[in-house]
């Protein structure tokens, strides 16, 4: 008559049969569902043919037979445990890993084919109508190896766990535990049968590992997805993200900073433990945000984050590296047209402005000369009246192109306003300034505008002054302006260049600011 441990080995097996059913139908959409569902059946075979030996107690192939099933459940058991924690921890059995695994099975079938000659797995000898079973040299074997997965297997899940978000982390306790429980009880059956006992308690055990999961399954759906580790985190962000020491040699790094940092296929770049400044030349002394470019041309936002430990010793440094490059090419585009006049594409009066004042700066500070032409378009109010505005801003656009084909690098042509234009000149004295002044007055002369059924020609009075000391940019400006309205005022079609004592600084004729929309004269 079977024993209570043998009616709980049947309760065992028709459980873990029930939670291998309910967690193989997720197969498709988990990779940890296959594993499991192999586990629990192994765990059903292994509790089943244990809790059937009372009934075949008068028959010595069937105690046999049923003997032996015992041990395909155990390899089942435990070549799915260890299959289960290789997912659970984010990796993947491979072909190759799936052989070996499929090797212990295989060998445990041909020695089992043969184990009623052999007695290498399982000793069967009849004592006054009992049938008696001991282990075999190679049972011990199957044993350990079964134990050396099962362990493997745990060791991965709580390396695993510790790696996780804090959330998934029970996931990894209540797998770690499930598996335990069966080993412990299979440790004690083991000493147990060593003692001359006949009672085998690891499918007890099972009931209670076989409840955990049918719960897990059936409430919490742990095999619905893999936990999320850390690593996975990182490895999905687009930003790199490195980890130095307190030294500054490179620990550790993601996926995104390889490829960023160590070439295309990621290849030296915290294999060696070299500098940090051996691949990008940042100074992280004073953490914080900075951006700089590669060699490549590449904009980077780096910013640095200093590490700790309890004691409050410094630990190292997570540096986080984003590309900008797209953004900084957007910003300096909205720069450059924030600093453009909409019309002419040449710069503002404000854009105009911060620069007279650096080129100001520079020339104070190294002597070098500085010109300014300011030219004004004559009877420019006529064209617009005559033949309207249309008309008007395609000839300011063809005077704006003369006057940006004549800038050389680092000279600035602008729109000052109206039909007043601007050359700043550094490196350029007052009498090449007016010599160039000359020349786009002439080149100004040649332009033919289509205007209808008529073609119009243009002239301009030019202004010309120069930097000196004291003298600041107010002063240049206004000295240009003055200039231009004494070419005005002496014909139009000319330049003028200020006297020296405007070029110093000391304006003659105190005008205030210039304003662009103040009428010019007739």
């Amino acid at each position: 008559m079977p024993t209570l441990v043998e009616a709980v080995s049947l309760l065992a097996a028709v459980v873990a049969t029930a939670t291998g059913l309910l967690v193989l139908r997720g197969r498709r959409t988990s990779a940890l569902a296959l594993p499991l569902a192999v586990m629990m059946f192994g765990a059903s075979l292994w509790a089943a043919a244990r809790a059937l030996l009372p009934v075949a107690a008068g028959s010595v192939p069937t105690t046999v037979v049923l003997h032996h099933l015992v041990l395909p459940g155990a390899a089942a058991v435990s070549a799915a445990t260890f299959w289960y924690f290789v997912v659970l921890s984010g990796r993947r059995v491979s072909r190759r890993g799936a052989a070996l695994l499929l090797v212990h099975p295989a060998l445990l079938v041909v020695v089992l084919a043969v184990d009623a000659w052999t007695g290498l797995l399982l000793r069967v000898r009849v004592e006054d109508g009992v049938v008696r079973v001991g282990a075999g040299p190679l049972y011990w074997v199957h044993l350990a190896y079964c134990y050396a997965l099962v362990a493997a297997g745990i060791v991965l899940a709580l390396g695993a766990m510790v790696r996780t978000v804090p959330r998934h982390r029970r996931v990894y306790l209540v797998s770690a535990l499930a598996a335990t429980i069966p080993v412990v009880g299979n440790v004690l059956t083991t000493l147990v049968a060593t003692r001359g006992q006949g009672v085998h308690l690891t499918p007890v055990f099972f009931l209670v590992s076989a409840a955990i999961w049918w719960w897990v399954e059936r409430f919490a759906r742990h095999s619905a997805v893999v936990p999320v580790t850390t690593r996975q985190v990182l490895e999905a962000l687009d930003d790199a993200v490195v980890v130095l020491d307190p030294d500054g040699h490179v620990l550790d790094a993601n996926r995104s900073a390889r490829t960023l940092l160590g070439g295309p296929d990621g290849t030296g770049l915290g294999s060696s433990g070299r500098a940090w400044q051996d691949h990008l030349a940042l100074d992280l002394s004073d953490p914080g945000g900075s951006t700089l470019t590669t060699a490549e041309g590449t904009a980077l936002d780096v910013r640095a984050t200093p590490m700790t430990d309890a004691a409050g010793r410094a630990a190292g440094t997570v540096v986080v590296l984003r590309d900008v490059t797209e953004l900084e090419r957007l910003r300096a585009e909205l720069e450059e047209q924030a600093s453009r006049d909409g019309l002419t594409g040449l710069h503002n009066r404000r854009s105009l402005a911060q620069r007279l004042t650096t080129a100001v700066e520079q020339s104070a500070g190294t002597g070098a000369p500085l010109s300014m032409v300011l030219l004004d378009l004559d009877h420019f109010k006529t064209v617009n009246d005559t033949h309207g505005h249309a008309v008007g801003d395609r000839v300011l656009r063809e005077v704006a192109a003369l006057l940006a084909a004549a800038t050389g690098p680092g000279e600035i042509a602008a729109r000052l306003g109206g039909e007043e234009f601007v050359l700043l000149l550094p490196g350029v004295d007052v009498v090449d300034a007016t010599r160039r002044a000359e020349r786009l007055r002439t080149r100004c002369a040649r332009l033919a505008v289509p205007a209808g059924d008529v073609t119009l020609t243009l002239t301009l009075s030019a202004g010309v002054a120069a930097h000196a000391a004291g003298g600041t940019p107010d002063d240049l400006l206004r000295a240009a302006d003055d200039a231009m309205y004494a070419a005005k005022a002496a014909g139009r079609d000319r330049v003028t260049a200020a006297p020296d004592g405007a070029r110093a600084g000391r304006v003659p004729t105190p005008r205030g600011p210039v304003d662009a929309s103040r009428p010019a004269p007739a």
